[in-house]
């Protein structure tokens, strides 16, 4: 009988399904780090449309009429402080949201004209 007859030995079949285990061990573990990578960004953008809501707020409210303070906004925590300036109001506004069980805080600073 030739040996293309004969067909896969054991040792072969064994070395095969290890090599497709190893394959969809290494698909797996990189798809779970795409998960936690993509709950931590949408964290990130809806925290950081927050600071932009806040700041959109505070510029269309009149120079006299701003202030610092602070609130709870898409359950993200935030707080502003207005520095005023000669012709700009320099506006600082801290967001503190949770990402994958864990708090997490950013800060965005922005002046705006006066």
């Amino acid at each position: 009988m030739n040996r293309s007859q004969q067909g896969f030995t054991l040792v072969e079949l064994l070395v095969a399904v290890v090599i497709f285990s190893v394959g969809l061990l290494a698909l797996a573990s990189s798809s779970a780090v795409m998960m936690r990578t993509l709950g931590e960004s949408q964290s990130k953008t809806v925290a950081a449309a927050v600071a932009e809501s806040r700041f959109e707020r505070i510029r269309s409210t009149a120079c006299a009429n701003r202030t610092s303070g602070s609130a709870v906004s898409r359950g993200i925590a935030e707080s502003w402080v207005r520095t005023p300036l000669a012709r700009a109001d320099d506006v600082t506004v801290t967001v503190q949201y949770t990402s994958q069980h864990r708090s997490q805080s950013r800060t965005y600073q922005t002046y705006l004209p006066c």
